[in-house]
């Protein structure tokens, strides 16, 4: 049975959710939470941010089915997305079996057995969980609960702060709504949750969602719910021969759907599972770009939706964040709500980094429409602001005043982390405005930027510095200092000249453990893979999963982080697949212990589906889809020379080193193989051999 919310069980339709476990009083404690939750008095020109506009808790319901503490045991089937349980209870024995219906704000939770049993909600206060608030912070007023007919509505009223917001346009409402229905023995409950701002209209909402699911029926929530899911889960696929590792790798791709939906709310810290946090907001130096980096080559693009569309629609407040050079730039700064409204501090590279993320976002899909339209006019206000803040030299050079190293340092002159987020949009700018034929002026910009930018800080001894006069020297958790490895692929493993100083900078980072908190050890192990030290790199992530999750693969930091489990999923893809500079790679972490492994429609940059199998150690044969048909290189890894199918003269060009050159229009697809017979292409999954602790078990 899972007794606390680090065993609790998890679901979810990318805003509504639930948690729930059997808590301390022997009753099933489900948390009822949207991922939009937000305090809305704010403005405040950045004054007590941290506590306005954050995540707000809403309540849970007990359910007690009699007696003392239940005994049982619970699965939550991931193929799905529904949890089920066979429970004793107060000498009765019930089933219990709820889901979160994929398209609509919906919780069907079904008890089956004794009717004689109890549902209460527990509503909570309508405050910040962070601590110390500021003078005169109020929570909102208590909930009030109402009944229409058979349906209940606990009612949050949100009223404006009216020393901001006089209009009183700006109050909202948010309400819980639930109902149950008894046929036989068994008893169904339907939950909602309704969320207007601005305006009041969220009770009606959550009633009228509870009034409609009723009136479509168990069987037909069901049918929707589970097509949605089966529908999102063979959109790519991974099977690798550790048991944890793979079970692992598909739990959070069911977070991945569980917590983020096209049109629905950003991913903050906790998604719609809340729990009292001293982090009730999104931050911006790490965790919001880990959480949706493995979203993108998993081939979830609609999944990735919010983030892109969210920082598009936040553009004003970007530009107010970059007072004074709001006329044309960009900023944000470590944490906000969904709004982005906050001071930027000294945390510059925070939006190009997210940059980095729409980045890869564009280039699996190839939307130059999104690109013209939307990411090249916010890579160009996020690059302005960096270009406002820079020195110049007597000699004429450009460098940065004192700006932070996440989370090293708040202040350091020439910051490794803030020179690798403007190289790198730099450069971005420049292939952006050169694939669109726009001749931008930022273009001429960015050249003498580039040209005149100080170079990065680096010690003999040590490596990349954190910034002018401070070498890494003491435990820290963030790899910022080391951008220009990863993410960014500046420098790599390959170039005979960079080999050298990432080996002695990572060494520097790694040889210091003692602050690492999860993401660190992915962050090395994604270092290591791009120099094709799989087997070092599984090392690492071994020691994640030993570390790092909770039970139910939920992560916390003291509070709930929800990043860190995600970013794992990024980190076992490129140890199969990655693709940069224009190179799709196939198989270049792959440790040596894995000698099968399959994989399936795994994203590439440029638009590409790429399927795989490794059989006895060696690559036995990569299909390669087009989606755009655009220009593709692929090191494939194969020794002996490569052949392909269905090709025409010109289709393939062999570059040597099992790297070849493919010309694919759109829709068309190619295999690549070695030896005399073309190999079956059927993607199964491998036999497990490695470690076989597990978070699931696979079904046939």
């Amino acid at each position: 049975m899972p007794d606390n919310w680090d065993r609790g069980i998890f679901l979810g339709n990318g805003c509504l959710g639930t948690i729930f476990w059997v808590n301390d009083k022997g009753a099933f404690n489900f948390e009822v939470s949207r991922g939009d939750l937000y305090d809305h008095r704010n403005d405040i020109d950045g004054k007590a941010v941290l506590y306005y506009n954050n995540r707000l808790p809403n309540g849970h319901f007990e359910l007690k089915l009699g007696g003392d503490k239940p005994a049982g045991s619970m699965r939550l089937n991931l193929w799905d997305a529904e949890a089920t349980g066979k429970i004793k209870g107060g000498g009765n024995e019930y089933s219990l079996r709820c889901f979160t219906v994929a398209d609509r704000n919906v919780i069907i939770l079904e008890v089956t057995g004794d009717a004689n049993h109890e549902i209460k909600w527990v509503p909570d206060t309508a405050k910040s969980t962070r601590k110390n608030p500021p003078k005169g912070y109020l929570p909102y007023p208590a909930q009030i609960i109402k009944h229409q007919g058979d349906i209940s509505v606990s009612i949050q009223e949100m009223p404006s702060d009216n020393q901001y917001n006089t209009s009183g346009l700006l109050e909202g409402q948010y309400a819980t709504a639930w109902s149950k229905q008894v046929q036989g023995n068994k008893t169904t409950y339907y939950i909602s949750m309704g969320l207007s701002y601005s305006g009041r209209t969220a009770d009606a909402e959550a009633v009228n969602l509870i009034r409609k699911a009723k009136k479509s029926g168990i069987s037909v929530l069901q049918d929707v719910h589970r097509k949605w899911w089966h529908d999102y889960y063979p959109k790519s696929f991974i099977s690798v021969p550790d048991g944890a590792m793979e079970s692992f790798y598909w739990i959070q791709m069911y977070k991945m759907g569980s917590a983020s939906r096209k049109g629905g709310p950003i991913l903050d810290l906790m998604g719609p599972w809340f729990r009292p946090t001293v982090w009730p907001a999104i931050w911006w130096n790490l965790n919001i770009q880990l959480a949706y980096w493995p979203f993108y080559m998993s081939n979830h693009l609609d999944e990735a939706e919010p983030l892109a569309r969210t920082v598009w629609d936040d553009r004003y407040n970007l530009g107010k964040n970059a007072i004074p050079y709001q006329s044309d730039s960009y900023a944000i700064g470590r944490a906000t709500g969904p709004n982005g409204r906050t001071l930027v501090g000294s945390e510059v590279g925070n939006l190009p980094w997210v940059m980095h993320n729409l980045w890869m976002y564009y280039r699996s899909t190839m939307d130059d429409r999104y690109l013209k339209e939307q990411l090249f006019p916010l890579m160009k206000g996020s690059f302005n602001y960096l270009r406002h803040i820079l020195i110049v030299a007597p000699d004429g050079a450009l460098s940065l005043p004192k700006t932070a190293s996440p989370e090293y340092t708040d202040g350091v002159e020439n910051s490794n982390y803030t020179l690798a987020c403007l190289r790198w949009l730099a450069n971005t700018l420049i292939i952006a405005d050169d694939r669109l034929k726009l001749n931008d002026p930022i273009v001429k910009d960015c050249r003498q930027t580039l040209d005149r930018l100080t170079p990065y800080e680096i010690e003999d001894k040590t490596g990349f510095m954190v910034g002018k006069n401070m070498p890494f020297v003491k435990s820290h958790r963030h790899w910022s200092h080391l951008f220009m490895i990863y993410p960014f692929h500046e420098y790599t493993w390959n170039n005979p000249t960079h080999a050298p100083l990432i080996k002695k900078s990572l060494e520097n980072w790694i040889s210091m453990p003692e602050a690492f908190a999860g993401y660190s050890w992915l962050g090395a192990a994604s270092i290591l893979e791009a120099g094709g030290r799989g087997d070092e790199a599984l090392g690492f992530l071994r020691t994640f999963l030993k570390k790092s999750p909770q039970a139910n693969t939920l992560y916390r930091e003291g509070s709930p982080v929800i990043e860190t489990p995600l970013a794992y999923g990024r980190t076992l893809q490129e140890m199969l697949m990655t693709s940069y500079g224009d190179t799709i790679r196939v198989f270049p972490g792959a440790p040596s212990v894995w000698e099968n492994i399959s994989f399936a429609d795994l994203r590439a940059e440029g638009a590409f589906l790429v399927s795989a199998r490794r059989k006895a150690g060696k690559t036995a044969f990569i299909v390669i889809e087009s989606l755009k048909g655009e220009p593709c290189i692929i090191k494939t890894g194969f020794q002996e020379p490569v052949k392909a199918t269905n090709t025409k003269p010109g289709t393939i060009v062999d570059l040597g080193k099992g790297t070849v050159r493919i010309t694919l229009k759109k829709g068309e697809h190619i295999l690549l193989y070695t030896g005399e017979h073309i190999p079956d292409t059927d993607i199964r999954p491998v036999e497990l051999t490695g470690q076989q602790v597990s978070w699931g078990e696979r079904k046939p």
